[in-house]
Formats: C-alpha cells, structure tokens, sequence
C-alpha cells in the first residue's frame, strides 16, 4: 500500500501545484481602454496617460523598464476659474481593491474641486480592462498595488505638463488598498526609480482606513505631510499600527496626523448601511517589509509576497476570516472630507 500513499500524494502536490500556478499574473498584450490625452486638446474629464504594468516590486526599483507598458487613465475634474493664470493644486485619488464601480473616487474628485482643489481619481482596474463582474483575485493578479503605485506616479508625472495645475501642489490619497499604496510612495526606494532622483515628488498624502503595518530595510522618506484617517470600530487594520508608524515618522522630522473617527467601521463612505462582515478577511497582523533587494517579506511568517505559494503561506499565518465592520458612516464621512481639506489648507497654505 506503500505506492498509493506516494501515489495520493503526488496526485495532491500535483493539485497544489496547478491551484498555485493558475493565481499567477498572465501576462499577455496590453489592452489599452483609455486614449492618450493632450493638455492643448482635452483639460479635464476622462483621460489617459502613460503607465506600465508593475507586477512586483522590483518592477517599480527598476523604474519600470521590464513591464508592459500600458496606456491607464481616470476622471480629472478642475474647479471652476482653473486657468493659466489661476493654477490649481491637485490630488491623486486611489480606488480601493473593490475597485471604484461605485464612484467614490469620482465623488471625491468633485467635492475636491469644489473647494478649489483639482481632483484626478485614477482607475487601475478599468484601465487593465477589468470589471466588478472578474473575480476579486484576478483583478488583483493583473492590476496588484505595485500598478496602483506605478499609476498614481505616472498621473503625478501626467499632471507636470497640465497649463492649470500648480505643480508645487500635488498630492495623493487613496482608501484602503489606494491608502496602501500612497503609504507606500512615501519612501524613495519605491519611488526614485519612477520618477528620478531630482524628479517631481508629491507634496502631502492622505490615507482613508488603510494599513500602516509596513517597514524598509532602507528606510528612506521623501518627507511631505501625512494624514492617516481611521475608525475605531475598523477591526481590519491596527490603529495601535498607525500609532508607531506616526511615531516614527514623527522621530525623522515628518508632519504627521493621525484622526480616528468614533464607531467608524471600514470603508465609512462606502454606498451601503454599515455591519458586520462576517468572514471577512482580515490583514490587521500582517507586517510587509521591503528588503534592500526590492522584495517583500511578510515578517509574521517570514515569507515572500513575490510569488503565489509564499503569499498563500504568509496570509494563512498572519491573516484571519474574524470578520470587520464595514460601510457608511454619515459622521466619520463628513468629518474626513473636513479633515482632509484643513490638512490640505495649512500645508499647501491655502
């Protein structure tokens, strides 16, 4: 019976294996859903700019140069009197891993340029050809955080040339996995690659109930403001996290705001009644640390996040299905947006 036993576990290795193999990114021709736009014909609305499709870190270390390049593009909305002689800050606005078929970019693009503020909200998922309708892991397989990143700094770069846009005064935001991402572009090792030692930086970030449980071998800061908006009632990310990261930052000479909101669940602006999200999963314990190699370590476990096997093995020892609060919160919206405008005002000294 000695040959079955091996011969089951073959079979299960072999199980293994395809299910590893079939999370992989495929990496075929890029389908490019937005046109280029030129700033002499076309000022705001949807437009499209040059990206490249990053599917790891070492893709933004190395400027980008070995991805797929890819037109991606978004929804640019100037505030009424933006001209050549009236410029215009801007934010970079990030969807969240549900991507933004709800509009909540969009919305926050709106309300920006209400109040005097450009607002471009990029969609990463529409731009890779994706769908609310494509399963939740194939959307992040082929447009992960890494292409979030390489589009928020391709829109960052997009807007250099824009006639009405002050670009002394660009920032990003982003909620939850966009949040990730705009922590993320805080540090020069992601970003000096892409944009070039002396290039264009962004001038403030904010996050909207992302994670802040993330660390560098080369722990280098660009150096702009941060806000970090969280709830309390958020059982999917560490406020205790954004204590330290505050902290820390904070010790290197970094402005740093952290708001928390009261009974503010994840995702306090989303379109739908707040609850409980029972088996929901969580990554409140995940720590990701980006090694001098252009690698990320999930330190709880100790494995890679660079391929499909060690990002499974990393996530079933750090991460649970306890479920977390999620949905609108009128209070927690209405004191973010202010909060986010009064952080915006006293650093760009509006």
């Amino acid at each position: 019976m000695k040959w079955l036993k091996i011969l089951l576990l073959v079979l299960v290795c072999g199980l293994a294996a395809r299910g590893l193999l079939s999370l992989l990114p495929e990496r075929s021709e890029a389908v490019n859903v937005f046109y280029l736009t030129s700033w002499e014909r076309k000022l705001e609305g949807v437009i499209g700019f040059p990206s490249f499709n990053a599917m790891k870190a070492k893709d933004l270390a190395d400027g980008g140069v070995q991805a797929m390049q890819q037109t991606t593009g978004g929804t640019l909305v100037l505030p009424e009197g933006a001209s050549v002689t009236n410029k215009v800050p801007a934010m970079v606005i990030l969807h969240g891993s549900g991507g933004d078929w709800s509009g909540r970019s969009v919305d926050m693009a709106m309300y920006l340029a209400r109040n005097g503020i450009a607002g471009l909200a990029v969609d990463t998922f529409a731009a890779r050809n994706l769908r609310s309708t494509d399963d939740y892991i194939e959307r992040l397989n082929k447009a992960p955080i890494y292409t979030q990143m390489a589009d928020a700094l391709s829109a960052l770069k997009a807007l250099q040339d824009h006639p009405y846009i002050d670009t002394a005064k660009i920032g990003v935001t982003g909620f939850s996995l966009g949040a990730g991402a705009t922590l993320y572009m805080m540090f020069e090792p992601v970003i000096e690659n892409v944009l070039g030692v002396d290039g264009p930086r962004f001038s403030a970030y904010a996050m909207f109930y992302g994670g802040c449980m993330v660390d560098f071998d080369d722990y280098r800061v660009e150096g702009s403001p941060l806000l970090i908006m969280m709830g309390d009632a958020d059982e999917s990310m560490s406020i205790k996290g954004c204590e330290k990261f505050r902290d820390r930052l904070r010790r290197m000479g970094v402005d740093v705001e952290l708001k928390v909101y009261a009974d503010a669940g994840h995702g306090w602006d989303a379109p739908f009644p707040q609850r409980f999200q029972e088996g929901a999963w969580s990554t409140r314990d995940c720590n990701m640390r980006w090694t001098k190699k252009n690698k990320i370590i999930e330190t709880v476990s100790g494995y890679s996040m660079e391929n499909p096997f060690g990002a499974f093995m990393a996530l079933a020892q750090c991460a649970n299905t306890d479920g977390y609060t999620l949905g609108y919160n009128a209070a927690a919206t209405a004191a973010s947006q202010d909060d986010l405008l009064a952080f915006l005002d006293r650093v760009w000294q509006r």
